[in-house]
């Protein structure tokens, strides 16, 4: 759905490199984590963030976005560590390819690198906002746990969306903001809560019986929608307005930034969740 474009290609090479100058002296452990680091990855929330303050990106700001792509690693290897998954990205999962001993080992090591950059601001406030934020990031989970098997309320799964996902676009773009001059609102949020409706559409559209959601019990925008575990184009049309719902939000958060090459690849990526 979303590429690394041109117009950002040096900000997310260099963050890239970043992402991969890990040195702990314990080779093993430093080896896995490069190569699930260099896996193909949208970075769609470095590449909205770069493109919300328009592609010039300074030192503190890269340190956000470096911490903020860590802990976003870190909870897919949690969260496929908890589901039993076996396949991220086209490759082996941690678990499956180790055990799950040593996916939380190598999650929770994600996570302390990335505290380690947001220590280098020294800045309390910011190293404030992403504690918070991993802590929803844990509670949306651990909502998403207690509902398995249980078509939870359209607000139930708002606002497991909002804590799992959106949180981290959130405290990334507002973050990011404290060192430039340009304003923030909750564009995060709204563009958040779209993107993963649209990460749960797509593996409902797969069908019920691929649906890796259903399979773990895990009912979505179209189930909860539809209010029944079957599928229907009609739970896909409800749902694809209840994305075109949070997308026209996330358009009016951006709706008052200068008309450039970054807003419209911005307006761009939301106009794709749409489809």
């Amino acid at each position: 759905m979303i590429e690394t474009f041109s117009l950002i290609d040096k900000q997310i090479n260099e963050l890239k490199k970043r992402l991969l100058n890990i040195e702990n002296g314990e080779i093993d452990l430093e080896s896995i984590i490069k190569k699930y680091l260099s896996q193909e990855s949208k970075m769609i929330r470095s590449v909205v963030s770069i493109l919300y303050f328009g592609g010039s990106i300074t030192e503190e700001q890269y340190l956000i976005l470096t911490a903020t792509e860590l802990i976003h690693n870190a909870s897919l290897i949690h969260d496929d560590t908890i589901d039993g998954s076996l396949t991220r990205r086209r490759e082996r999962t941690l678990n499956c390819k180790y055990d799950n001993r040593f996916a939380v080992i190598a999650g929770d090591y994600l996570i302390t690198l990335a505290v380690k950059q947001l220590l280098k601001l020294n800045n309390l406030e910011v190293l404030q906002k992403f504690t918070d934020t991993i802590s929803k990031m844990c509670i949306g989970e651990s909502m998403q746990y207690f509902s398995k098997n249980k078509i939870p309320t359209l607000d139930e799964y708002l606002e497991k969306t909002q804590y799992k996902t959106a949180e981290l676009f959130d405290t990334c773009l507002e973050t990011v903001s404290f060192y430039s001059d340009i304003k923030y609102n909750k564009f995060g949020l709204n563009f958040g809560i779209a993107f993963q409706i649209k990460n749960d559409l797509d593996d409902y559209r797969k069908g019920i019986n691929l649906s890796q959601d259903i399979k773990d019990g895990i009912y979505t925008a179209p189930v909860i929608l539809l209010n029944s575990v079957e599928y229907s184009e009609t739970a896909i049309e409800k749902t694809l307005g209840l994305i075109d719902n949070y997308c026209r939000r996330a358009k009016s958060d951006i709706e008052s930034m200068s008309d450039n090459k970054y807003k419209r690849r911005l307006v761009e990526i939301i106009d794709n969740l749409c489809n």
